[in-house]
């Protein structure tokens, strides 16, 4: 499996002349919109992405003119344009195993009347590659292209617990300092997950990354056993209760997890 060294951020120190920083800059300013692809200044976009105002300016108007944002000159804002589509499709079509998962996922999904979603890992985020929803799922804007954090989500916590421990350790490491002085505390939720994955198959997370929601995690495997994909089940508490993910609906997750690895096992 190839792994790939996790992106700097635009306003990092670390130098490395072999990375040509205008490129990297423009596709920070991209990763700055949100999956509801709602419409910001420049202002905003460069408190986000570390940059000064002046500079993110020659971004937006570049990626403007090149079709990657649209600009509306009424409320001076950009939103992504559909030339960004074209960055990550044949990546995205190539990818069989969202074929493969979807009929299970939505499945799942209506039994549930929750979302499901197919996510793999990039640094220490899980990006979503596939997502099945109902109309009671829509409240939680989240979609393909989402990022969701490892440490605090159902899906990144089974992932973490299903990793060989040196590795699972370094994600960790690579995390503690976001959260401050909060990280005791996350940290103490994360591996009282990551053992009861382990235990379990699957792991959970109660509103600990969105406050109104609950969701199970678990994992997708290569025949030798390590992870490569992770899977969830969620959506509002009122709906997804924890009673109702353990008793019920992470077994049948983990039940999907098992058909898409003995349907995908040539591809794995």
């Amino acid at each position: 499996m190839v792994r790939r060294r996790q992106a700097l951020p635009a306003s990092s120190g670390t130098k490395d002349y072999r990375i040509n920083s205008g490129l990297a800059r423009g596709l920070a300013v991209l990763r700055a919109f949100g999956p509801d692809n709602r419409p910001i200044g420049n202002a905003e976009i460069a408190a986000r992405v570390g940059l000064s105002k002046a500079t993110v300016s020659r971004l937006t108007f570049t990626l403007t003119e090149l079709g990657y944002l649209n600009y509306d000159e009424e409320v001076g804002r950009y939103s992504l344009g559909p030339a960004v589509l074209t960055l990550g499709y044949d990546v995205m079509a190539q990818m069989e195993i969202r074929d493969i998962a979807r009929p299970y996922m939505q499945s799942l999904a209506e039994y549930a009347n929750a979302s499901v979603y197919l996510g793999t890992v990039d640094g220490n985020e899980i990006i979503y590659i596939e997502a099945c929803r109902t109309k009671a799922s829509m409240a939680i804007r989240l979609g393909v292209g989402s990022r969701i954090p490892m440490i605090c989500t159902g899906m990144g916590r089974a992932f973490l617990a299903a990793l060989p421990e040196k590795e699972r350790e370094a994600q960790m490491r690579a995390v503690s300092g976001d959260y401050g002085d909060d990280w005791p505390t996350v940290e103490a939720k994360a591996r009282a997950q990551i053992a009861f994955a382990q235990e379990n198959g699957f792991a959970l997370s109660d509103g600990d990354w969105i406050v109104e929601a609950n969701s199970a995690g678990a994992v997708v495997r290569r025949s030798d056993g390590y992870p490569v994909y992770g899977i969830n089940v969620g959506g509002l508490r009122s709906i997804v209760t924890n009673e109702r993910l353990v008793r019920d609906l992470a077994p049948r997750l983990l039940d999907v997890a098992r058909e898409i690895e003995h349907v995908a096992r040539g591809i794995l």
